[in-house]
């Protein structure tokens, strides 16, 4: 069964269906609330509480092609309203964070690239609510520019403008920290005084 007869079986009543489609979308969609929000609890809070709104309004949606931006849109928005109350900085989530939201973390990981990681993600938290989950969205839960872009409820161009200020703010950001490609950041030896 695809995905839109999955949905259709969802309006006509079928609860197992819905079983099914949280199956699907459960784990993408705690990574994405965990993006959003920087925080465990609250991830796992906003994802249920998705759902249950997702189960009371998915007989109002038209096309059960168009499912996935439209809980997409569902999640980030109700994201942005828990972070928008909770008036804090978002932070940064550790490695372990990360292994809890089903994130794969092989052996070979380095100290440098876990470093590197946070330090980037903490530079996307920088940026201005709309770039920060359009690059969230595209980087981190994959979603296309098309798909962005009916989440966000604007144009393909602006979520390609987006991105493309996004990228050369967070590059500026980077080199303002001095992080070269092997990891190194800080300042350099002649910098230093050394």
């Amino acid at each position: 069964m695809n995905e839109s007869e999955l949905i259709i079986n969802i309006q006509q009543g079928d609860r197992e269906a819905f079983g099914t489609l949280f199956r699907l979308y459960e784990a993408k969609a705690l990574r994405t609330a965990f993006l959003i929000t920087g925080n465990q609890a609250m991830a796992e809070d906003l994802v249920q509480e998705a759902f249950v709104k997702c189960y009371c309004e998915i007989g109002k949606l038209k096309n059960p092609e168009s499912f996935k931006p439209w809980f997409y849109r569902l999640l980030v928005r109700m994201g942005w309203k828990q972070t928008r109350q909770e008036k804090k900085y978002v932070p940064v989530p550790t490695f372990e964070d990360r292994k809890q939201i089903g994130q794969a973390v092989s052996c070979e990981q380095t100290y440098l690239e876990n470093e590197f990681s946070e330090i980037l993600y903490s530079e996307i938290q920088k940026l201005e609510q709309k770039k920060r989950t359009t690059v969230l969205l595209y980087y981190y839960s994959e979603l296309s520019v098309k798909e962005i872009a009916q989440v966000m409820g604007c144009l393909e161009g602006t979520v390609k403008s987006r991105l493309h200020t996004s990228r050369r703010t967070l590059k500026a950001s980077l080199e303002n920290l001095k992080i070269k490609e092997d990891g190194y950041y800080g300042k350099t030896g002649y910098e230093a005084g050394l």
